[in-house]
C-alpha cells in the first residue's frame, strides 16, 4: 500500500494514476483513493494544499484502498506533516530532502527539521534529494527550471516502479501521447522516469529497504482495464442507450466531482450521444427532459447542490412521465460544503426531496465497476417504466479506480424501446397494464399530436384536470408504477456470510469494500456476522424486510448522519443501529471492525461528537492601510492567477476611499474568484452558484447604508447566474459588481465558459466550442446598466481608478476585469495585455478626450456609416479633430466600444458608459415607498383616549365599507 503526497502542483494524482494503470496491466488487483484539495493549485508548501493518492495492490482480491499505507512518499514537509499519522509503524518513508527548506518547514508548522531529530525513528527512512536528481536527469534537454522541476514526479514514479517491479513502457507511451506536440518535454519526463528507476537499481539503500515482487492476481479470464467510477458510469450510459436502441442527450453543467462524466462523454459523441454544456443546472435537466420528449433518452449529471436546483424539473419529468436518468455524484454538504470530498448525504433527498407525492426510482452503485452495471440498469428502468431514475454514486467512487473486466455487450439482454406510432385509440396517458408506463409518442409522428405538462392530467384522456378524485387516482397510479419496479429487480442477497445470525451489516454505495473487508475479518475471528449491500434504494427489494428480521442485530455504516437507518427503521420496524462517518473520507476497515466487536460484546461504541470553539474576532480597526483590509486567511489561488492582482488592487483602494470595514460587505457566488470575501477583513458572504446578486439584493433592501461589493466570474455570473445578473443591472441597486472574466471554468477543471471564444477546445468541447460567446460589457449595456467599465488584471493603476469611479456612482457599478487563468486558459488575453503589445492594443478611455491609442492610432466613424475604423493620425490628412471623442453618457457609442476586439481594433478599457440620468437606486426607492406606506397607515390610526387604562374607541364598520372591501377582493381575484 503506497501513498504519494505532495503539493497540488507536484503531480501526485498523475503519479498515482500511472502507477495504478501499470499495476493493473501487470495483473494485480487494486483499489485507489485520490485525495486532493478544493483549490486547483493551492499555495505551495501549505498543509491545506497537500494532494495525495493512495494505491492498494496485491496478488489477491483487494476491496478497499486500505487504512494505513506501508509506504509514504512525502515530496515536502507539508505532505509529511499531514500524512505521517497514517503511516504504519515501521513503514517506509521516502522523503524529498530538496524541499525541506527553512521556508517550507515554517509553512508546514515545523519548528525544526524532522529529518534531523529523532521524531522519525519509528520508521524506515529513505532520504533522497529528488529535486536535485531530477534536474540532473533532464539537464541535456534544455528545459527551463520550472519545466525541469516538474519532472520530479516522474523520477519518483521511476523509483517506486523499481521498488515494486513495475514496467515503465506503458507510462513512456502515455507521455509521448500526452506531449505529442512537445516531444522534448515527453522525452525529458521519460528520462526522469528511467533515472529514478536506475537510482533504485544502483544506489546503496539503507538496511531493510529493497525491491519487492508482487505476483499476479488470479483474475477471471478476459480483457481488463483500470476504470474510475465516472468512466464506468459514462460507458454504462452509452451501453444502456445501445441496448435500448436510443440516441442519448446529456444536458450537464460543470460541477465537482461529476464533471468528468461530461468530459468522457464529450469524447464519445461518435457512439450515439450528444453532449450539451448548459448555462446552469436547471437548464441542463430541462434540456434533458426536452430530449426525452423528442424521443431520445435525456441524461443529466450533477452533485448535491446541482440536484437541489434540478428538483422542480425532476418533478416535471415525474408529472409528464418521461424517462430521465439523473446521475448524482455525492459530495460533502450542505450547500457548497466540501466539493472534493466524499459523502452519502443525498439519499433522503433523492428518495423524497420534491414537492407533492413525487415518486421515482433510486439506484446506488457500490464499486467503480458497478457504476457501469447500475448505469445500464438506470437506462433500462427509466425507459421501461417511463420515469426519472436517480443513480447515486459519490466522490470516492467517481475518482477511485479498480481493474474492471470489460463485459461482452452480447451478454446483456437488449431492452428495445417501443415508441407509439399507431394513432388508433391513442391518448398520451394510455398505460401498459403490466408496468403502468404510459405511451411514449414522439413529436413528428403523424396522428399522435398531444400535449403534456406539469398540470394534472385526466386519467382517461390526458387533458388538464382539477378534479379531486382524478388527482387522487393519478397520484396513486404514479406511485403504483414506481412501486411495481420492485417486481422487476433482483431479490436482496447476502453478499457474505450466513442467511441468519447474530449481526447483519447493511451498507449501500461506496461503503461496500470497507464493510466486506471488516466482515471478512470478523468472520475469521469466529464472529457470526453477515453482510448485505443494497443497490436498489427505492423501491427496495421485496424480500429486504424478511432478510433483516433473520438477524439479532443490524448495523448500518454510512457516510451521513443516519439516512438509510431512518428508512430501515420506519419501513421495516427493525432496531437498526447506525455507524456514521461525516468527515469527507471513506470508512477505514478498522472503524467498522471496532463497531462489530463492540456490538457483539453488547457494548455499543457511542457516537462521537466534535466541537470547536469559535475563534474570537478582533474588534474592528479603523480602515487606514491595505493591511487593515487583509484577513488572516491564507490566499488559495493558483500561482500566477490574475485574481491576486485584483485582490491587491481592491485592498489598496479601500483605504483611499475612506470606507469603514464594519460597513463593507463582499458577496460572491461559486468559482475561483468566489473566495474573494474570505481574504477581505470586512464582512463577507460566500453564497451559492450564480445567486450572489439575489443575496446582495436582499442585503441592500434590508440595509441600504451598507457598502456592498459583488464578486462574480464569467461562468458564475453569465451562465447559471445570468438571469440574476440581468435583474440586478436593470434594477440599479447601489453597489459595485466586479466580473472576473478569464473565459474559462477554472474551479471545475477547465470547461469552456459563456465568454470562451468560438473553437475553444476544453474537456467539455474537445472538438472546439460552437457556443457564441457573450461580451460581458455589451451584455451589461443591453440589460440597462447605468455604469459599465473595464479593467485589466495587469494594470493595477488604471484598475484602481476605474473601481473608484464605480464606487462613486449612485447605482450598480459594473466592472469587467480581464483576468488570466495560468492553469486552464493561460495567455487568453496576451494579444492585448502582454507588455510588448499593451500600448498598441488597449484604448484607455477618458471622457471628453479623443480616442487615441498606440503611438499614432485613433478611432473615427467611417465616412458615410456608423461603423468605427482605425486611422493613423498624420496620414491621409487625418488629424486629431477627426477622431471620435469619448462620451461616457452615450450608450450607443458604448455598445460600439464594448464589441471592439483585436487584432483589427484595440480593446477599450476604463469607463465605457455612465448614465447622467438622476435615477434613484432600487433599494432607496423601495424604502421610500415603505416610508410612504407607514405614513399613510399612521394617518388612518385613531389616537387612543387619554389615560393608561382606557382603550381608544373604534369607529363602527359601515355597510358601505364592507361592500367596498368585497368589491376590491373580487377585482383582486379577477
Amino acid at each position: 500500500m503506497i501513498r504519494f503526497a505532495g503539493d497540488s502542483g507536484d503531480g501526485m494524482q498523475l503519479t498515482g494514476s500511472q502507477f495504478s494503470d501499470t499495476t493493473a496491466l501487470m495483473g494485480n488487483d487494486l483499489s485507489t483513493l485520490p485525495d486532493f484539495p478544493a483549490e486547483i493549485r493551492a499555495p505551495a508548501g501549505t498543509t491545506f494544499g497537500v494532494s495525495g493518492f493512495q494505491v492498494h495492490f496485491a496478488a489477491h482480491d483487494i476491496m478497499t484502498p486500505g487504512d494505513a499505507p506501508d509506504v509514504l512518499v512525502a515530496m515536502n514537509p507539508a505532505a509529511l506533516k499531514v500524512n505521517l499519522r497514517d503511516l504504519k509503524p515501521g513503514g517506509l518513508l521516502v522523503v524529498n530532502t530538496g524541499a525541506f527548506t527553512a521556508g517550507n518547514l515554517k509553512k508546514a508548522g515545523y519548528d525544526k527539521n524532522p529529518l534531523e531529530d529523532t521524531s522519525l525513528d519509528g520508521y524506515r527512512l529513505l532520504k533522497i534529494d529528488i529535486t536535485k536528481h531530477t534536474l540532473q536527469s533532464v539537464e541535456s534537454f534544455g528545459l527551463g527550471n520550472k519545466e525541469a522541476v516538474r519532472a520530479k514526479n516522474m523520477w519518483t514514479l521511476g523509483l517506486m516502479m523499481w521498488m515494486f517491479g513495475r514496467e515503465r513502457e506503458s507510462t513512456a507511451e502515455w507521455l509521448r501521447g500526452k506531449f505529442a506536440k512537445s516531444p522534448n518535454i515527453a522525452e525529458a519526463n521519460i528520462a526522469a522516469l528511467n533515472a529514478g528507476h536506475v537510482y533504485g537499481e544502483t544506489a546503496e539503500m539503507p538496511q531493510g529497504i529493497h525491491a519487492y515482487e508482487v505476483p499476479r492476481a488470479k483474475l477471471q479470464e478476459g480483457h481488463y482495464r483500470n476504470v474510475t467510477g465516472n468512466e464506468a458510469t459514462a460507458w454504462g450510459l452509452l451501453t444502456g442507450g445501445k441496448l435500448a436502441g436510443l440516441e442519448l442527450v446529456l444536458g450537464s453543467y460543470p460541477i465537482t466531482p461529476a464533471s468528468t462524466i461530461l468530459h468522457y462523454l464529450s469524447n464519445l459523441r461518435a457512439y450515439g450521444i450528444t453532449t450539451f454544456q448548459a448555462e446552469d443546472e436547471i437548464a441542463a435537466v430541462c434540456a434533458a427532459i426536452g430530449a426525452s420528449y423528442a424521443g431520445s433518452l435525456g441524461i443529466t449529471t450533477t452533485s448535491g447542490p446541482g440536484l437541489a436546483l434540478k428538483t422542480e424539473a425532476i418533478g416535471l419529468a415525474v408529472s409528464t412521465e418521461l424517462p430521465l436518468v439523473v446521475v448524482d455524484v455525492q459530495r460533502g454538504g450542505p450547500s457548497t460544503g466540501l466539493p472534493t470530498k466524499t459523502e452519502q448525504s443525498d439519499l433522503l433527498f433523492a428518495v423524497y426531496g420534491r414537492n407533492g407525492d413525487c415518486p421515482l426510482v433510486v439506484l446506488a452503485a457500490s464499486t467503480p465497476g458497478d457504476c457501469f452495471t447500475m448505469a445500464v440498469e438506470a437506462v433500462r428502468l427509466a425507459t421501461k417504466y417511463m420515469t426519472p431514475v436517480i443513480l447515486l454514486t459519490d466522490g470516492f467512487l467517481a475518482n477511485s479506480a479498480e481493474p474492471w473486466k470489460i463485459p461482452d455487450i452480447n451478454s446483456f439482454e437488449p431492452f428495445p424501446v417501443k415508441q407509439r406510432t399507431d394513432p388508433a385509440g391513442f391518448h398520451p396517458f394510455l398505460r401498459d397494464p403490466q408496468t403502468l408506463a404510459r405511451n411514449w409518442a414522439v413529436p413528428g409522428t403523424p396522428g399522435l399530436e398531444h400535449r403534456i405538462g406539469g398540470l394534472e392530467k385526466n386519467y382517461d384522456s390526458g387533458n388538464i384536470s382539477y378534479d379531486p378524485d382524478n388527482h387522487h387516482k393519478m397520484v396513486k397510479v404514479r406511485a403504483a408504477k414506481v412501486a411495481g419496479v420492485a417486481d422487476d429487480i433482483p431479490l436482496q442477497k447476502i453478499d457474505q456470510g450466513e442467511d441468519s445470525g447474530d449481526l447483519l451489516v447493511v451498507g449501500w454505495g461506496s461503503t461496500f469494500g470497507a464493510i466486506s473487508s471488516a466482515v471478512l475479518g470478523a468472520r475469521k475471528a469466529g464472529l457470526k456476522v453477515s453482510h448485505a449491500h443494497i443497490r436498489y434504494m427505492h423501491p427496495m427489494p421485496k424480500n429486504l424486510g424478511e432478510v433483516l428480521k433473520r438477524f439479532k442485530h443490524v448495523l448500518v455504516p454510512e457516510m451521513n448522519n443516519g439516512m438509510l437507518v431512518k428508512i430501515l427503521r420506519s419501513d421495516y420496524l427493525v432496531d437498526a443501529r447506525g455507524l456514521n462517518k461525516i468527515a469527507g473520507q471513506p470508512f477505514k476497515i478498522a472503524e467498522i471492525e471496532a463497531e462489530i466487536r463492540g456490538l457483539l460484546a453488547s457494548s455499543w461504541i457511542p457516537e462521537s461528537f466534535w466541537s470547536h470553539d469559535d475563534d474570537a474576532l478582533d474588534p474592528p480597526n479603523p480602515p487606514l492601510t491595505r493591511k487593515d483590509f487583509t484577513s488572516d486567511q491564507e490566499v488559495r489561488w493558483c500561482p500566477g492567477c490574475g485574481d491576486y492582482a485584483i485582490l491587491a488592487a481592491v485592498q489598496r483602494m479601500l483605504p483611499e476611499l475612506g470606507v469603514r470595514r464594519e460597513n463593507t460587505v463582499f458577496i460572491s457566488g461559486i468559482g475561483c474568484s468566489s473566495r474573494f470575501p474570505y481574504y477581505m477583513n470586512t464582512y463577507g458572504f460566500h453564497t451559492i452558484h450564480g445567486r450572489a446578486p439575489a443575496v446582495a439584493t436582499g442585503l441592500k433592501l434590508a440595509n441600504p447604508q451598507l457598502d456592498v461589493w459583488l464578486i462574480t466570474g464569467d461562468g458564475d455570473g453569465l451562465s447559471i447566474g445570468g438571469n440574476h445578473m440581468m435583474h440586478i443591472l436593470r434594477r440599479n441597486l447601489n453597489l459595485q459588481l466586479i466580473l472576473f472574466n478569464n473565459r474559462i471554468y477554472g474551479l471545475t477543471k477547465g470547461q469552456y465558459s459563456p465568454t470562451s471564444l468560438l473553437g475553444k477546445r476544453s474537456p467539455s468541447s474537445p472538438m472546439g466550442s460552437v457556443d457564441n460567446p457573450i461580451a460581458p460589457a455589451a451584455f451589461a449595456l443591453g440589460c440597462g446598466a447605468r455604469f459599465v467599465a473595464r479593467g485589466v488584471d495587469t494594470d493595477a493603476k488604471n484598475l484602481i481608478t476605474t473601481l473608484k469611479r464605480a464606487h462613486e456612482f449612485q447605482g450598480t457599478g459594473f466592472v469587467e476585469v480581464f483576468q488570466n487563468c495560468p492553469v486552464f486558459n493561460d495567455g487568453a488575453f496576451d494579444h492585448f495585455t502582454a507588455k510588448d503589445v499593451a500600448a498598441q492594443q488597449q484604448l484607455h478611455l477618458e471622457h471628453g478626450k479623443p480616442m487615441r491609442f498606440g503611438d499614432d492610432k485613433g478611432l473615427r466613424l467611417r465616412p458615410g456609416s456608423l461603423d468605427i475604423e482605425v486611422v493613423t493620425v498624420g496620414e491621409n490628412g487625418v488629424t486629431e479633430a477627426d477622431l471620435l471623442v469619448h462620451d461616457e453618457t452615450n450608450r450607443s457609442q458604448a455598445f460600439l466600444l464594448a464589441n471592439l476586439d483585436p487584432p483589427t481594433f484595440p480593446v477599450a478599457v476604463g469607463v465605457l458608459f455612465r448614465s447622467d440620468e438622476n435615477l434613484v437606486p432600487f433599494e432607496v426607492g423601495m424604502h421610500e415607498q415603505n416610508k410612504q406606506a407607514r405614513a399613510r397607515a399612521r394617518r388612518y390610526q385613531r389616537p387612543h383616549a387619554q389615560g393608561p387604562h382606557v382603550e381608544g374607541r373604534r369607529r363602527p364598520v359601515r355597510r358601505s365599507d364592507r361592500l367596498s372591501a368585497l368589491a376590491r377582493a373580487r377585482r383582486s381575484r379577477a
